[in-house]
């Protein structure tokens, strides 16, 4: 058997003693007849070696070992061993202790007890009178070189994980536009106060209250994922709180924890710690944000951000109808035009005002034409006034008209003594005879004929 003093203290190798190999004594006949030794009873002999045990271990001791045979009954009690790797007995076996951990002291174990695994045993070295051996009551178990809490860790997730909780595809997407936001964390604190801060204004909040730390917080986590399913009372929900040590932050890698998470239909993000802080939770959970307030600010700036795209397409589509509606108007002033024009009463105007025009065109044209006619019959005018006979009747000459048929007399042939003229004057008209014929022309004399 292999015994510390304290918990992580080394043993060294070969630690434990083999019990000496006594030599056979054998009474001899005279002694034999002499007297009869009087032989021990069960029991003294199993009360004597308690008594022994007590008194070599009278306090509980670290042990040191490997375990083995682990055994977990119905009753809740742990049945174990513990190897030494380092010793043997004089057959060359490792020698092995009897472990029992009862159900009053195993139930606060944090993680599960594997064969090979290297612990640390904290109990009582007694007696199982039953069976006539001895045994270790075990009050407390360590692993050996990792803390429990860390090795609790390490095993619920390798089992979780190998359940398929933390699989891409059982995660559901975060809502782009969610309406409420529920924050299950403490209602004190300034983790709460900056999620709401940075939340306020663009979602709504409810606070879904609970212990983060200490007994009974990972039952109420749970209960508020639970309770906020069943009353559908938002679209997220935001699981965690501020930084803290691996013991502080050990309600979010409890299990109930871990599956309430897996079976919310709600999407949940996990913000438990800081950014190097990891958890049960934040491996199940569909997001994980690495604090309470990066949550809250991945929530606001996506709600930012499709509010800011809205404006754009928003901007976008107002300027496109602009556009387009400057386009109709354009189209529909054009047909307006075109329907205008083609209106009767605008085809009337048009032919009024044509006619307007012709008939103020064929004005000018016919005052033009009597313009011109009227030079022309004036310069005709003067041309005849020019050859006019009242013009030579006007400047002293006469005109013979022989009467009744009035023809102009030009010569005397033909005229006879007794014929009746119409002499046209300048002013009046005379009528004669003809008294006298001279046959030679005119001629300019002195008043005589020749």
């Amino acid at each position: 058997m292999t015994v510390a003093t304290e918990p992580g203290t080394p043993l060294e190798a070969g630690s434990a003693k083999e019990v000496p190999k006594r030599d056979s004594v054998r009474p001899s006949n005279t002694e034999t007849r002499r007297t009869t030794p009087r032989a021990l009873t069960v029991g003294e002999v199993v009360t004597r070696i308690r008594g022994l045990i007590e008194q070599t271990f009278p306090a509980p001791i670290w042990v040191e070992g490997e375990l083995s045979n682990c055994s977990f009954p119905a009753s809740g009690h742990i049945y174990f061993s513990l190897v030494d790797e380092r010793a043997t007995d004089r057959l060359g076996q490792r020698l092995v202790l009897p472990c029992a951990f009862f159900r009053n002291a195993s139930q606060h174990l944090q993680f599960t007890l594997e064969n090979g695994m290297k612990v640390l045993c904290y109990g009582e070295v007694t007696t199982y009178e039953a069976k006539g051996s001895y045994q270790l009551r075990v009050l407390r178990v360590e692993p050996k070189g990792i803390g429990a809490l860390q090795l609790a860790f390490e095993q619920l997730k390798k089992r979780l994980a190998a359940e398929g909780l933390f699989d891409e595809a059982h995660k559901r997407p975060i809502p782009k536009l969610p309406e409420r936001v529920g924050l299950v964390t403490s209602a004190t604190g300034s983790v709460v106060h900056d999620m709401v801060a940075r939340l306020r204004g663009r979602l709504g909040v409810i606070i879904l209250p609970v212990k983060v730390q200490g007994e009974g917080a990972a039952e109420e986590i749970a209960e508020a994922i639970r309770f906020a399913n069943a009353k559908r009372l938002a679209d997220v929900l935001i699981v965690g709180r501020g930084g803290g040590s691996l013991e502080e932050l050990w309600a979010f890698n409890e299990e109930r924890v871990a599956r309430a998470i897996y079976h919310s239909a709600i999407p949940v993000i996990s913000a438990v710690g800081h950014e190097d802080h990891w958890t049960i939770a934040d491996y199940v959970a569909d997001l994980r944000a690495s604090t309470p307030t990066h949550a809250a600010q991945l929530l606001a700036q996506e709600q930012q951000a499709l509010i800011e795209q809205a404006g754009d397409l928003t901007q976008q589509l107002m300027e496109r109808m602009r556009l387009f509606l400057e386009g109709q108007t354009e189209q529909v002033n054009h047909l307006t035009e075109q329907l205008r024009l083609l209106h009767p009463s605008h085809q009337l105007q048009a032919y009024v005002t044509r006619a307007t025009q012709a008939q103020t065109q064929l004005v000018q044209l016919i005052r033009h034409a009597i313009e011109r006619e009227e030079k022309l019959l004036a310069g005709l005018t003067g041309r005849l006034q020019a050859l006019s006979p009242l013009a030579v009747l006007a400047r002293g000459y006469s005109i013979t008209l022989k009467l009744p048929d009035r023809h102009v007399v030009t010569q005397v042939k033909g005229l006879e003594t007794g014929d009746e003229f119409e002499t046209l004057l300048s002013r009046g008209r005379v009528v004669s005879t003809v008294s006298r014929i001279l046959s030679h022309a005119f001629q300019e004399s002195d008043g005589t004929d020749a």
